[in-house]
């Protein structure tokens, strides 16, 4: 077992302010800097179909204008301390951040809670903003890999709000008022939704004392949204489009990300394709050349998930190759997977978990995504623990649940 020596990792615990803001902090003093990340419980599952896109839309209109700071204001006061803001949205959260030397945190804390309270939502700055939205749409769905990816999704679930792409559509983000804007904004943006994570150079009294100060204006309704969780649909879809190469995804069976079999996802597809020594890239790469990119990756949503195999292919190798992936589907039905594999798969999950966690900004995102949804922020060892506690039958059963049942499939290309 990888033994995790920091002693800051072993206990992480959810505090809540004395306004009710609910926050983690992890302390890492090695070095001057700190991440501030604010995650909100809004995104494209929560998104009925005619506001579709809507939570992306607020994302990037908070941006544009404060009553304090114009758009310009807002980036050039940290960029001009050498620090990063920016933000993103997902399918089940909206994620704000600044990462910035801890001497400057009280300008980071003040520009990022500026945003998010103070946002004017300029009507005319909105028509602007709302043409930069459907730009990025059509730069996104230039890309057939893209495309595929974000099809994956509906093939597993459908029409779901589950497999809704945030980015939203262009017909639902014309659609997109100012009024509606406001309206889902002071829905989601409240004390109840949102959840502060911190790492970095900055004690807990401190924090605690900077989030009253910046944080406590903020909305304080508590209303959070639910979601059912989807069916599998398993569908097939086919998508057109003028590319040299032809685009596949087949969808399998997954875990959600708070499940128990989460990590035995994770070593299913590490074996079928996670990395360079996985067994499609093996086969369809090294020993037949008929790809270049080939692999295999978990998708997880807070209760529920999916595996997809992805590759990009001539269309005269598109039968071979599609072949070859079935074949091999076939092959671990009637054979599993040896053990060997699965100790590999063990050691290199295990590795990259932790690699993964040098960055201050991804520790940031994992531990706003555990207590956001979670309420608590599991320890590295506690992960590590349960990985290494499980065993080949644990594994080799899993697998039999998974891959009994139907799949999905989706080309984008010209066939």
């Amino acid at each position: 077992m990888i033994e995790v020596a920091d002693a800051k990792m072993i206990e992480i615990p959810v505090k809540t302010s004395k306004s009710n803001i609910k926050f983690v902090l992890e302390e890492n003093h090695a070095f001057p800097s700190v991440v501030v990340g604010v995650f909100v419980k809004s995104g494209a599952r929560y998104e009925p179909k005619e506001n579709l896109g809507i939570a992306h839309f607020i994302e990037h209109s908070v941006f544009k204008e404060t009553l304090k700071r114009s758009a310009y204001e807002i980036s050039h006061e940290i960029e001009s301390l050498g620090g990063e803001l920016n933000a993103f949205t997902s399918s089940e959260y909206s994620l704000f951040y600044v990462k910035l030397l801890s001497r400057d945190i009280r300008t980071g804390l003040d520009v990022i809670s500026d945003i998010l309270i103070n946002p004017t939502f300029n009507q005319e700055l909105i028509e602007r903003e709302r043409q930069v939205i459907l730009e990025e749409i059509n730069e996104y769905f230039d890309d057939p890999q893209d495309i595929c990816q974000t099809e994956a999704l509906k093939s597993l679930w459908g029409n779901n709000p589950a497999s809704h792409n945030p980015l939203g559509e262009e017909e639902t983000v014309n659609g997109i008022t100012r009024e509606k804007l406001c309206n889902y904004y002071k829905m989601y943006f409240n004390k109840g939704n949102i959840f502060i994570s911190v790492v970095g150079d900055i004690n807990e009294s401190m924090l605690e004392d900077y989030i009253e100060e910046y944080f406590s204006g903020l909305n304080s309704d508590y209303y959070v949204p639910e979601v059912k969780m989807p069916e599998y649909s398993f569908e097939t879809k086919e998508i057109e489009k003028d590319t040299s190469q032809v685009h596949l995804a087949v969808t399998l069976k997954g875990s959600g990300l708070f499940s128990k079999e989460h990590l035995l996802n994770s070593l299913f597809t590490t074996i079928l394709g996670g990395n360079m020594s996985s067994r499609l890239f093996q086969k369809l790469r090294e020993e037949k050349g008929l790809v270049y990119t080939v692999y295999a990756y978990p998708v997880r949503l807070t209760d529920t998930g999916g595996s997809v195999i992805y590759v990009s292919t001539t269309p005269k190798n598109l039968d071979e190759v599609s072949g070859l992936i079935y074949g091999e589907i076939d092959t671990v039905k009637k054979k599993g997977f040896s053990e060997s594999e699965f100790d590999d798969a063990k050691k290199y999950l295990s590795g990259s978990l932790i690699l993964g966690l040098e960055s201050m900004t991804n520790r940031m995102q994992r531990n706003g995504v555990l207590g956001l949804f979670l309420g608590r922020v599991e320890t590295v060892q506690e992960l590590m623990s349960k990985l290494e506690n499980i065993t080949f039958q644990d594994f080799s059963s899993y697998v039999n649940v998974l891959i009994d049942s139907r799949s999905g499939r989706v080309i984008v290309g010209k066939v």
